[in-house]
């Protein structure tokens, strides 16, 4: 466990890293896996819909016909919105040329970004999950998470946040 603070300085290329981490988190969420499925489905369904009016007559598709692409450009407008998101909440935490810092203490997790400091029970975290550039918590009782950067914590560290944090 680390009690001596480890630090780096934030740059874009681990922003962006970071952003997409998290995004892949975002996106692979019980509620967002619901819109995923219920996207899947309304495609299938629109494309029998398509089919059937098809086989009726090239003159009966009408909307039907417009329902696929529509479909599609959702769930890349969610993705869209997932990535420009999770960019800027990462951004607006870890600003590009900040040193960020984190210790791991006994019962806290230590973590410094500029001249903010956060001291967090470990308690206060509902799960972990640890990307390839990123390392997210969630918070519990909140739909909200934070990020650090995977490169300030060893994989004997993870370890221990895991033990402690579930």
């Amino acid at each position: 466990m680390s009690t001596t603070p480890r630090s780096l300085t934030v740059d874009e290329s681990l922003l962006r890293r970071m952003a997409n981490d998290a995004t892949v988190y975002s996106l692979t969420r019980p509620l967002a896996i619901v819109m995923w499925v219920a996207l899947a489905g309304a495609f299938v369904l629109s494309i029998l819909n398509l089919n059937a009016r098809i086989a009726a007559g090239p003159d009966e598709v009408g909307l039907a016909a417009w329902m696929p692409p529509v479909i599609l450009g959702l769930a890349v407008y969610a993705i869209v919105l997932t990535v420009s998101s999770a960019r800027r909440a990462v951004r607006a935490a870890m600003p590009p040329e900040t040193v960020v810092w984190v210790s791991l203490g006994e019962d806290v997790l230590q973590m410094g970004s500029g001249r903010r400091r956060s001291d967090i029970r470990y308690s206060t975290f509902q799960s972990m999950r640890a990307g390839k550039d990123a390392v997210l918590f969630k918070l519990r009782d909140a739909s909200a998470a934070t990020a650090i950067p995977r490169a300030l914590l060893t994989d004997d560290d993870i370890l221990t946040l895991r033990a402690k944090i579930s």
